[in-house]
């Protein structure tokens, strides 16, 4: 048994406090309701002991990890207890014995915790930037305003699974080529720090120390390699170093997402998941009440391009001086005549949202059609590269044995 304390009113509608011991709080719950008492929150006691011996309370895990698809779970629920008329704290109550995710367990506790204080659901949210994203804390506040809360956490879920499946394409396509890279790796490293090492003896032995050029390049390397394996990794840590300190600038992110776009094949693909991602967010957020200029500034901060996001600020400054959205847009490279077009379109129309969103199917497909395009691709090209690199090694060290072959 669980010893929680509520805060409930009755049926004159006065508030009641009180302890009550149930298994779980669902149990809590179907205890108070007989008596009733309608539950405005219901908290388990501090860590202590209960009457069966076994500690109370839980650990603080705060900073364990929560999966996308833990919080789209989360916001289906929550929208479908608002849409059925529970009040918010029954329905976090609720949310909080169905989470399985203890980390997001206890956020959920906090976040009740914070309304029943007097808070507002997004101003609960906005004390975890860790697990709400501004984006995410914006429109549950424009869902409050407008009455809409049940409507708003539905289209964040929705939101919130495109972004994902997105993601899950991307790593799924590129998941066999780095296997196949790992593979050729390993495979490359064993032969150089174990097998060329054991033949060098005897080649040099054999052939009174002239070896074959490509045998003996092979063979330094694999000297180099064991000798000063040091140098490879040091100079792999400063590229790295000096890469993520290029890209904290902003003009150096500026120009490493603009090279991103201009590399062959790959660059497309980057190029139109983040004008997918700048679409589906601008209409997910306009549609959900967020002001135009506030949903402009999250939709730069949510495309993962800073390319995007200087030209939806650009966008924003344009829209203050009272002029229209696409006409900076048109001026970006990044921004294909269609899409402009067609936010143009919808702006004088007055159906901006429909036509974002139909943006952002277009594109949608634009990318599945390419990741499927490149696995096909790319499979045949790993393999045949996988095929050279372990051939060129082999052919090094069976270059020895012709050699050795002319003189029998």
């Amino acid at each position: 048994m669980t010893a929680y304390t509520y805060l409930a009113r009755d049926r004159n509608g006065r508030k009641v406090r009180g302890n009550i011991e149930a298994e779980n709080e669902r149990a809590a719950f179907s205890q108070l309701r007989p008596r009733g008492l309608a539950v405005i929150s219901l908290k388990e006691k501090a860590a202590g002991f209960n009457r069966s011996g076994k500690r109370t309370g839980k650990k603080n895990s705060l900073f364990s990890w929560v999966k996308a698809r833990d919080i789209i779970i989360l916001f289906r629920q929550f929208s479908t207890l608002i849409n059925a008329g529970l009040p918010i704290i029954q329905a976090l109550t609720i949310l909080v014995s169905q989470t399985e995710n203890q980390a997001l367990q206890e956020t959920l506790t906090q976040i009740k915790d914070d309304i029943s204080a007097g808070s507002s659901l997004s101003e609960a949210f906005s004390k975890h930037p860790r697990r709400f994203s501004p984006l995410i804390v914006n429109m549950v506040k424009a869902g409050e305003m407008g009455g809409v809360l049940d409507i708003t956490l539905n289209r964040l879920a929705s939101y919130l699974e495109y972004s994902e499946d997105v993601r899950t394409k991307v790593k799924a396509a590129m998941r066999y080529p780095l296997f196949v890279l790992l593979m050729a790796g390993g495979i490359t490293g064993a032969l150089f720090f174990f097998v060329l090492p054991q033949m060098k003896v005897m080649f040099e032995e054999s052939l009174g120390g002239q070896l074959p050029a490509l045998t003996q390049f092979m063979l330094d390397i694999s000297d180099f390699l064991k000798t000063r394996f040091y140098v490879p990794l040091l100079i792999l840590i400063g590229v790295a170093g000096l890469y993520f300190l290029f890209k904290r600038s902003g003009q150096g992110s500026y120009l490493l997402d603009s090279l991103k776009m201009k590399i062959p094949v790959l660059g497309k693909l980057f190029h139109k998941i983040a004008l997918s991602r700048f679409a589906r967010t601008l209409a997910t957020l306009s549609n959900s009440g967020v002001p135009i200029l506030d949903a402009l500034e999250m939709t730069g901060k949510a495309s993962g391009s800073e390319v995007v996001r200087r030209a939806t600020l650009e966008a924003r400054e344009s829209l203050k001086e009272g002029e229209t959205i696409s006409e900076p847009l048109k001026k970006c490279p990044v921004f294909p005549p269609l899409a402009t077009s067609m936010i143009s379109v919808g702006e004088e129309t007055g159906a901006l949202d429909e036509m974002l969103n139909r943006v952002a199917d277009f594109y949608d497909q634009e990318v599945q059609t390419m990741v499927d395009s490149l696995a096909s691709l790319i499979e045949p090209l790993l393999i045949a590269f996988l095929g050279a690199t372990v051939g060129i090694v082999v052919i090094a060290m069976y270059l020895p044995y012709f050699e050795m072959f002319k003189y029998m």
